[in-house]
């Protein structure tokens, strides 16, 4: 299968992955031929890329790290919960979160299963199923990368719990602000960003309530925005004052954060959000942690399509861990832009002369600078 812009779609091509909606439902299933109707309605989806079923890349299987099922599982959680807490706000009643714990010790228990049960996908990850502005899969996306870098250092598995469930739930406090403010579609004024800060405070003090959610976990939800240096909010806390737990959860939240789609802007390609997290080793969090995070995330995943220096289009087959940014590409398109007769693969680390200049989809990446990222 290969990843292909929804603006490159046609009639007729058949999906390699489901497609869900932002609260994890099946949007539109694994082989199903696409239509004119359906591709509009992926569009007013918001959706902006799909896995094409194509013969020419039929032997490249992008293996999702968890299964949909137990994605689907975490997201309803936390919709679940979301609408609690909503339902609350409207009555003005006080918030009675019954079993809310152990709703997410049991979402969490089978991420971390999966991630357990696929440790080599785990040792570097080339997709975590969908890059989504929606608040359920951003954080079932940053509770998977946060358990994947406590993976490789070493945590037992009441650590990865206290992270990942932290992970999962580090924005929960944003469903207390204001309807008008969350729902926005534009970039926040200055104003409403420091009403924004509010959610870890808001998230900390609901967390702590809830007897069945490790006191760590919800420090993860209050501390996530601090930084190394002392710059965050909300309390301006600097070097060992911030949980190793909750600067994981900072760094995974700003790759996600960073490589998904806002209605303000396109989404970064994964190069350009790791070359800001590598900036930020020692200032903004600890080098040893940026340095785990890296190590974990494929530059050019498998599936996505991709330009040589040579204007040779191809699909990224194969990733060696050790040289992400030389990865194996099947050949689909000559320099012109012609379809080969006879697809070919290349592998870059052995094609030194050889290179990746950008992905073939350009158009849905940002190619300006991070001045204007700031991360909510």
């Amino acid at each position: 299968m290969r990843l292909v812009s929804l603006r490159h779609v046609q009639p007729g091509m058949k999906l390699g992955r489901t497609v869900f909606t932002e609260d994890g439902k099946v949007l539109l299933g694994v082989g199903m031929l696409l239509t004119e109707r359906l591709i509009g309605g992926l569009e007013r989806s918001g959706i902006d890329s799909v896995y094409i079923d194509d013969p020419r890349t039929a032997d490249i299987v992008v293996e999702e790290v968890i299964r949909p099922q137990t994605r689907q599982v975490a997201v309803e959680a936390i919709e679940k919960t979301i609408k609690q807490i909503t339902n609350s706000n409207k009555l003005a009643r006080k918030i009675s979160l019954k079993e809310m714990g152990l709703h997410f010790q049991r979402a969490f228990s089978s991420i971390l299963d999966d991630l357990m049960l696929n440790k080599q996908m785990v040792g570097h990850l080339t997709t975590i199923s969908t890059h989504s502005p929606s608040l359920y899969h951003h954080s079932v996306n940053v509770a998977v990368l946060a358990t994947a870098v406590g993976m490789s250092m070493g945590y037992n598995r009441t650590q990865l719990m206290q992270l990942g469930i932290g992970a999962m739930l580090h924005d929960i406090g944003k469903v207390s602000l204001p309807e008008e403010l969350v729902q926005k579609k534009e970039r926040w004024t200055e104003e409403e960003r420091e009403i924004a800060k509010q959610h870890t405070t808001l998230g900390f003090n609901l967390l702590r309530k809830q007897h069945d959610i490790s006191l760590l976990s919800a420090h993860v939800c209050l501390q996530h925005h601090e930084r190394l240096n002392g710059s965050g909010y909300p309390q301006g806390l600097s070097g060992k004052q911030i949980h190793e737990y909750a600067q994981i959860v900072g760094i995974c939240d700003i790759y996600d954060s960073l490589t998904s789609p806002r209605p303000w802007r396109k989404r970064y390609m994964p190069q350009d959000a790791l070359e800001y997290l590598l900036g930020s080793g020692g200032h903004l969090f600890e080098h040893t942690l940026v340095n785990a995070f890296i190590k974990h995330i494929a530059i050019f995943p498998i599936g996505s399509s991709v330009v040589l220096n040579t204007g040779e289009i191809g699909v990224v087959y194969k990733v060696d861990p050790d040289y992400s940014h030389r990865p194996t590409v099947r050949i689909l398109k000559d320099g012109r832009g012609n379809d080969v007769h006879t697809p070919f693969d290349l592998n870059l680390k052995e094609n030194i002369k050889l290179f990746i200049v950008g992905f073939e989809d350009d158009e849905l990446f940002s190619l300006g600078g991070m001045d204007e990222f700031t991360p909510s």
